[in-house]
């Protein structure tokens, strides 16, 4: 009888967490200055709109903090800066404060200690380092502003907050520094940054590290390209410095054939880019499935998101296919378990939400939701 009782009150504990476990989707929207936000019940295998949220015009890169509690949107229309949301036991927010940054900043992070608010510039070419206070406000005051070369645009430390990585989508490099994630300030490693470049203006832009070593022992880490329709791989050195290995077409060959490599697009507006024979490359954004096993990319101008499978070998990507998906996909997210991506596109006002069969990788629509206009940035909280 007690073992009885012992066992139904573990179930019913067991069913109480999962009942408050709930996962929430953000997306900021461009064009609308909006914030919308959604409840991913992955029971019922659906997107559940919680409400929209005025956030400002170019309301762009977002991240969320270590504790899950607070919500921070780059806003790169002027005055530039960074607001920050609480985030309700309901997946509600709750303004709280806006921390001027030095310019728009078309990237945003924390470091590993969720401590510091790291932030890159395209037009400005810098990136910012802020301090996050105690209540969750990030600092006015950055404690350290570096002046880059041409476009910096991602901005991440490695996994063991040591190191801190800033690609140049203009000069085809990838600056490597030391990280003091005691004071947040960086130096520059030696060497200084690592060549990207296999053709003219090859437009390394957005990166991500694998979640644990490969078989080998190495720490892989995969750059995407804007121009040149590749994905580098990398390998993390002891002294933090990067060595380059192979680049992987990230588009299917049929699709890649008919598109145009190698030309940036200008601050001024797409609308400035002389006219070509063939539509142009023009990849967004990367991520890597929480066990490893899966990567995917978006490219703008053929509307597709592409699938790789991720030996644990030695880290090498084999293309699995390439998906049409949202007008001109900009961001995406997956989730915790690895079964679900989310994927927004600057042309739609709606985002779609896809399942990741665990076998071959592949991805499965499911349903798509409305969002407001110019969806760029997709976050989840769990």
């Amino acid at each position: 009888m007690k073992k009885t009782v012992i066992a139904a009150g573990m179930m019913l504990f067991a069913s109480t967490v999962l009942a408050q476990e709930k996962s929430f989707v953000y997306v900021s929207n461009g064009d609308s200055g909006t914030v919308t936000a959604y409840e991913l019940q992955k029971a019922q295998r659906q997107l559940k709109p919680i409400g929209e949220y005025p956030s400002g015009l170019k309301s762009m890169p977002m991240v969320v903090s270590q504790d899950k509690k607070t919500l921070y949107v780059s806003v790169r229309s002027k005055p530039y800066h960074v607001s920050a949301w609480h985030i309700q036991p309901d997946g509600s927010l709750q303004h709280f404060a806006d921390t001027p940054l030095p310019e728009a900043m078309a990237y945003v992070a924390l470091d590993k200690s969720g401590k510091f608010l790291l932030s890159s510039s395209y037009g400005g070419d810098l990136f910012s380092i802020n301090r996050i206070a105690a209540d969750g406000k990030v600092e006015s005051a950055p404690v350290q502003v570096v002046h880059t070369g041409k476009r910096a645009h991602s901005i991440q430390t490695d996994p063991s907050n040591q190191f801190l990585y800033v690609p140049l989508l203009g000069a085809d490099q990838l600056l490597q520094y030391r990280f003091d994630s005691h004071s947040g300030t960086v130096t520059a490693n030696t060497p200084a940054f690592v060549n990207i470049q296999r053709e003219a203006a090859t437009g390394p832009r957005h990166f991500t590290f694998a979640p644990q070593r490969d078989e080998k022992g190495e720490q892989n880490l995969y750059v995407l390209t804007e121009m040149a329709g590749n994905i580098s791989r990398l390998t993390l050195n002891k002294d933090g410095t990067l060595t380059e290995h192979e680049a992987t077409l990230s588009l299917d060959p049929a699709i890649a054939a008919n598109m145009q490599r190698g030309e940036a697009r200008p601050l001024t507006g797409d609308d400035d880019l002389p006219k070509s024979a063939k539509p142009r490359l023009w990849q967004a954004d990367i991520h890597i499935t929480p066990n490893g096993r899966f990567l995917y990319s978006t490219e703008r101008t053929s509307s597709h998101i592409t699938a790789f499978h991720v030996s644990p070998s030695d880290g090498r990507l084999t293309l699995i296919n390439s998906t049409p998906t949202e007008a001109q996909p900009r961001g995406f997210a997956i989730d915790n378990s690895g079964r679900y991506l989310i994927e927004s596109g600057q042309k739609s006002t709606q985002i779609s939400l896809y399942s990741i069969d665990q076998a071959s990788g592949k991805l499965t629509l499911i349903e798509r939701v409305p969002t407001g206009k110019g969806a760029n940035w997709v976050t989840i909280v769990e």
